[in-house]
């Protein structure tokens, strides 16, 4: 008989079901500790970040200043622009290169173009596919945004020019900070998304401007779409600018360059503040096109212009100012013993050994005083005085009436010429100063470089006897109830001259006009007494020499008005920058002819 096999199940079943047990304690165990380390531990940190992915932080631009003439004619302004960007620096994948194409327009080329090669904002993810997007295009996107988180469309104010091209040398562009830019402002309350003044009053004056920016803190759903304002901080406008120039002449004076297809420059001067009244550089840009992103077309007929258009000719143009600094070569003899009325005999050439050099009028002037060296605009006479005395009195005439160093004008890119001594051709040309270079600087001619404005400020200072202000453009920037203005500044002052070297040179000055055989006779006006001085300059580069002219009026008393025309390559002094000095001057006398008598 077989034995009953018995199987035990008991003890074996209970430790099967005390391990399962265990199992699901030790998970729920872990799962806790999980929980409390997320809830609890870590409670704060994933609030935060899930408030973060609710809660968006979204820029307020602050709108930029306006700038407007001293009539307060508004010349620049503000408009609401649009740009597209992808958010994800240059990474793209097929899939997002469609979409982006199709809810665009844009064809998948120019997208991927524009993804690899496009402005990355720095310190950002923010790649712009298209700056300046159309305003219907934005609209669009902007209500199909939330199906594409990966791109957005950013609001931003860009500038308005009213007449684009027009002193758009004084007022400047802006355009995008750069990242070296950045580094070198961000310690002053700049952003990597800042867009910035680039030249002109707009980069001398961007702080006050640009205001500052505001916050929002807006909430968004899960598709990334705007669901209310949480909370706001406001952004405070920028400064409006009031400039002293009147753009009713600007536009006037502009006009006549274009018509007659000059390269150059005009000045006019409040002789007593600084005050710049008229600044013409000529050709202008368009200020529109640079606060844009520029073709490659555009910019390669740009720079290869040879008249240079984007050179602020009035402040940073360098030429040599020929018979106009032949004031200040007189001063000079005067400090060095010479009186007006001696007199010089001149045949038409003046010699130093195998070396001549001819006066500009064949067979010369005849019997010579200081007066007629001004009136007829004598070569010879400065070269025979420059001779005896040399170059370091003439330098330092120059210098204290403001060549050689930079005026202070308040629009950026000023140059501050070049007025050579014999240490100077040592450093340049390591040669020594000759006597020739003392007679070519006596005329204005030689190593000596000046601007425009340096010869403004330079007879500002004859017109004054000897006092020159800081030119400047803007009269004063305002804000609401607030206002700053800019204050008359005194450049130089110098007193170490007597009067009657200002009033010898104030009579010969307005003998140049008034007299039949005065080079600046074309300035002739019988409404006002002007004092002017014409000048031509040679120049390698052209085949007739710049023309030039200074002067002020009214000349027989306190004078108001200080000017300057200089002309690239247009020959005569006397009668190309003095017709252009005329027209001014007459349209000037048409606004303000009461203020001069």
């Amino acid at each position: 008989m077989k034995k009953d096999i018995i199987i035990k199940l008991g003890e074996s079943f209970e430790h099967r079901v005390m391990i399962y047990k265990g199992f699901i304690i030790v998970v729920f165990l872990l799962l806790g500790l999980r929980m409390f380390f997320l809830q609890v531990l870590k409670g704060d940190e994933y609030s935060h970040l899930s408030q973060k992915n609710r809660v968006k932080l979204r820029r307020v631009e602050a709108e930029r200043g306006n700038i407007f003439d001293v009539n307060g004619n508004l010349l620049v302004t503000n408009t609401k622009g649009y740009r597209l960007v992808y958010l994800n620096r240059r990474t793209i994948d097929e899939k997002r290169l469609q979409e982006i194409a199709k809810i665009t327009g844009f064809t998948t080329e120019r997208v991927a173009k524009k993804i690899k090669y496009g402005d990355i904002i720095p310190y950002t993810k923010e790649n712009i596919i298209e700056d300046n997007l159309d305003i219907k295009l934005a609209h669009k996107l902007m209500e199909k945004i939330g199906d594409y988180p990966y791109i957005e469309v950013q609001s931003y104010l860009k500038r308005r020019y009213i007449y684009d091209e027009l002193a758009s040398h004084i007022i400047g562009y802006i355009k995008k900070i750069t990242k070296d830019e950045y580094l070198k402002l961000k310690d002053v309350g700049y952003s990597p998304k800042d867009i910035i003044g680039k030249s002109g009053i707009e980069k001398i004056y961007d702080r006050e401007m640009k205001g500052k920016v505001g916050y929002e803190y807006v909430e968004v759903n899960a598709l990334n779409k705007e669901q209310k304002i949480i909370k706001r901080k406001p952004s405070i406008t920028g400064y409006n600018l009031h400039l002293t120039l009147d753009i009713r002449l600007q536009r006037y004076m502009e006009s006549i360059f274009k018509e007659k297809k000059l390269s150059g420059a005009l000045i006019a001067l409040d002789s007593q503040t600084g005050k710049i009244i008229t600044m013409v550089s000529y050709p202008t840009y368009s200020l529109t096109t640079f606060s844009s992103k520029i073709s490659t077309k555009e910019w390669r007929e740009i720079v290869s212009n040879k008249q240079k258009p984007l050179i602020n000719k009035a402040i940073a143009g360098e030429y040599p100012p020929g018979s106009v600094f032949k004031p200040f070569s007189a001063f000079s003899f005067f400090d060095n013993g010479l009186k007006p009325e001696y007199k010089i005999f001149d045949n038409g050439v003046y010699s130093i050994g195998r070396w001549r050099w001819k006066a500009w009028k064949k067979g010369g002037h005849g019997i010579v005083d200081f007066n007629k060296s001004i009136v007829e605009s004598v070569n010879t006479y400065y070269y025979h005085f420059a001779d005896k005395f040399g170059h370091l009195p003439i330098i330092k005439v120059a210098g204290d009436f403001g060549y050689g160093k930079l005026s202070g004008v308040d629009i950026a890119g000023e140059k501050k010429g070049v007025l050579p001594d014999n240490s100077w051709k040592r450093r340049k040309f390591n040669q020594k100063w000759y006597k020739g270079d003392s007679i070519n600087l006596s005329i204005g001619q030689g190593y000596l470089l000046a601007t425009p404005l340096q010869v403004a400020v330079s007879y500002m200072g004859l017109a004054n006897k000897g006092i020159a202000y800081v030119p400047h453009i803007v009269d004063y920037l305002e804000r609401g109830d607030e206002k700053i203005e800019i204050p008359k500044e005194i450049l130089y002052s110098n007193n170490n001259y007597p009067d009657w070297y200002y009033k010898v040179l104030n009579k010969a000055l307005i003998d140049t006009v008034e007299k039949d055989d005065g080079t600046a006779r074309r300035l002739r006006n019988n409404k006002v007494v002007i004092a002017a001085k014409s000048g031509s300059a040679q120049n390698s580069k052209f085949v007739e020499t710049h023309a030039l002219i200074a002067g002020y009026f009214p000349a027989d008393r306190t004078p108001k008005v200080v000017f300057t025309v200089f002309l690239e390559g247009a020959g005569s002094g006397g009668r190309m920058a003095g017709g252009i000095a005329k027209k001014f001057i007459d349209k000037y006398l048409e606004y303000y002819s009461e203020e001069i008598k």
